[in-house]
């Protein structure tokens, strides 16, 4: 729907680089059509198309396959791809349910959520050459990506509904600030794993014992050794050549770059036709709006009174200053066609009836060659590199791909330099560092085990590459003289903790038994930190003390009998601690904006649970049926 930034791209190459973005949004849409072997799932009659889930399943698999190397476990990739499919199921689901409630996407709205999108921008503003490119790369038209932005603006819709319907008492507010802001009295001492350094010795035999059970644990790494040909935009700028004949032709091609093009600023009203609404109503409705806007009716209070566009009806229907392109046909041809001034209606679109308004014109203007000489060669430059880099690189992969296992050829063939790089781990290496998309190709199968080419490897927008490997080394269990104090200090360290626990779990016990803490403490030499309050986001205690004393339940702690027990800390010290008060936060001492503010993050909580609560319902009540052989 939508754009024509479905126009024909003159003089632009676009990337066709699989990897170049993620794509933007999961889902890839439902298809209406499908027929009976081509579902993925239907949901309340609405076909979702195997091939679209399939395709979006190719994705995750490899994105699981670069994390975990090609070993997937067989209930991961089950779970996998049942989540996935769940995901298609509660889009669909989500937008029938939005529009069944009314809910509707403007095409202004649409048009300035696709401005957001950040891969679709160029120096921070959008451009619709990008835009085709990367669509066209990642293989979906721009009509489809469209319906599925739209029904994720729906789904927004809906969803905001509910979250922000969502409210909370104010005697909630204050129950969950008098849990919030509990504050406990705790007393701890800690007993450092390192007092205990000089009782500790390891042996030999402990360290030999230890390096032949635990083997595994210290292991040199699997490498491999690659040979590697790699193309770069820098190289192809470098190529470019610049001639004044060939700027004015780019020029010709392209000068609706360099136009100010025509704009119109309108209102509009929209009638849209649903549940409540008949096509002729919606129609009879526009048309007695037309005439009273004629005859002199305010066309701001009528677009506020009337209009269900959410996106311009509380701006009395103002749609602002458009150019050609940002609304769909019909639309877009009365907008265009009309005189300043003139009001028209009820003009028919697939989101209902419209009355139109225009308030202003711009008139469009072109910036002449000598004017914009500069940025014509700056655009050329960049748009000839870029072709030249993607000629390159398709020329590289095909050649690599017929070479099959050796790239001597194909370093000829390109004049390329042939490079190198020895000991690349699955943790990667070298200038590639940890690049997950060179760490999967050079461990794949076919690269590793059979030796072929990889295939093409982008890397960002700049780079290209295709890679063999010449030598293989797999992983292999270190020399105890290498490790040996190594494996002595951990032991000496797990000791060390164990003494320390063992000696803070006596001084519990003797706490429990009434001994006072400075009896204990003075036994074992060390410090008490005496009793205080402390709140659940206090930084002056370990952060496991803490944890611990906000875990111990209300109904054990009381000023007669403490609760004691001890925690080992995240440095492998132990603390003994003591709870011995729970005191509930005050909602009294809140200040105004606090309170407010609390009571936005809790209603947005509530608000999300209800979405959620919301959701399981609408499945349970839905006819969902999923195609058990969809992944077989």
């Amino acid at each position: 729907m939508l754009q024509k930034i479905r126009e024909k791209i003159t003089g632009l190459v676009a990337f066709l680089f699989i990897g170049l973005i993620a794509v933007v949004f999961v889902f890839w849409g439902v298809d209406f059509g499908a027929g009976v072997q081509s579902y993925a799932a239907k949901v309340d009659g609405e076909t979702i198309s195997a091939d679209l889930v399939r395709r979006a399943w190719q994705q995750r698999q490899s994105q699981l396959r670069q994390v975990l190397h090609d070993e997937i476990p067989e209930e991961l990739l089950k779970s996998q791809q049942a989540a996935l499919l769940e995901q298609f199921i509660q889009q669909s689901l989500l937008t029938q349910r939005a529009r069944q409630f009314g809910y509707r996407v403007s095409d202004q709205a649409l048009v300035e959520r696709l401005k957001q999108v950040p891969a679709f921008q160029v120096d921070g503003e959008f451009s619709k050459d990008r835009y085709l490119a990367l669509l066209r790369s990642s293989g979906m038209h721009e009509t489809q990506f469209e319906a599925d932005l739209q029904s994720e603006l729906l789904i927004t819709q809906l969803q905001e509904g509910i979250v922000e319907s969502s409210f909370v008492t104010p005697q909630e507010l204050d129950r969950r600030y008098a849990l919030e802001q509990q504050a406990r009295e705790v007393t701890y001492a800690l007993i450092p794993a390192s007092g205990f350094a000089r009782q500790v010795e390891i042996d030999d035999a402990q360290v030999e014992r230890w390096y032949q059970e635990h083997s595994a644990d210290y292991l040199l790494p699997e490498m491999v050794d690659l040979q590697y040909l790699e193309l770069t935009r820098a190289r192809a700028e470098q190529a470019v050549e610049v001639t004044e004949q060939a700027l004015r032709e780019y020029y010709q091609q392209v000068k609706d770059r360099y136009e100010s093009p025509e704009q119109r600023h309108g209102r509009h009203i929209l009638i849209t036709v649903d549940d409540g609404v008949s096509d002729a109503q919606a129609r009879d409705k526009a048309q007695e709006l037309t005439a009273q806007i004629k005859n002199g009716a305010d066309f701001a209070a009528l677009a506020k009174a009337y209009s269900k566009d959410p996106g311009s009806a509380q701006q009395g229907g103002d749609l602002g200053w458009a150019q050609r392109g940002m609304f769909v046909g019909p639309f877009e041809d009365a907008l265009f066609g009309m005189s300043e001034g003139e009001t028209r209606g009820p003009i028919k679109t697939q989101f209902g009836y419209h009355v139109l308004q225009l308030e202003g014109i711009r008139p469009g203007s072109l910036r002449s060659f000598e004017d914009a000489r500069a940025e014509v060669e700056d655009e050329y430059r960049k748009e000839r590199a870029q072709t030249i880099f993607y000629d390159e690189t398709q020329k590289l992969g095909d050649e690599a791909f017929a070479s099959l296992t050796e790239l001597d050829s194909v370093a000829q063939s390109l004049d390329l330099p042939l490079q190198t790089l020895e000991g690349f781990t699955r943790e990667g290496g070298g200038e590639f560092d940890a690049n997950r998309d060179v760490i999967a190709a050079a461990f794949s199968e076919e690269v590793l085990d059979r030796r072929e080419n990889s295939p093409l490897i982008t890397i960002g927008e700049d780079r290209a590459l295709v890679l063999r490997v010449t030598g293989h080394t797999p992983a292999t269990p270190r020399p105890l003289a290498q490790v040996q104090e190594q494996i002595r200090a951990t032991l000496k360290t797990q000791r060390m903790r164990e003494l320390a626990k063992q000696q803070g779990e006596d001084a519990a016990g003797r706490l429990h038994q009434g001994e006072s803490w400075a009896q204990v403490t003075h036994a074992l030499g060390v410090d008490a930190i005496a009793a205080r309050f402390v709140t659940r986001d206090d930084k002056v205690i370990p952060g496991a003390v803490l944890a611990a004393a906000f875990a111990v339940p209300t109904a054990q702690i009381g000023t007669d009998k403490p609760y004691i027990a001890g925690v080992t800390t995240d440095e492998g010290n132990y603390a003994v601690y003591a709870v011995s008060q729970a005191r509930a936060g005050d909602p009294a001492a809140e200040s105004e904006q606090e309170r407010r503010d609390r009571r936005r993050r809790a209603e947005r909580r509530n608000g999300n649970q209800e979405f959620s609560a919301y959701l399981a319902q609408a499945e349970r009540r839905a006819k969902i049926v999923r195609n058990d052989t969809l992944f077989d």
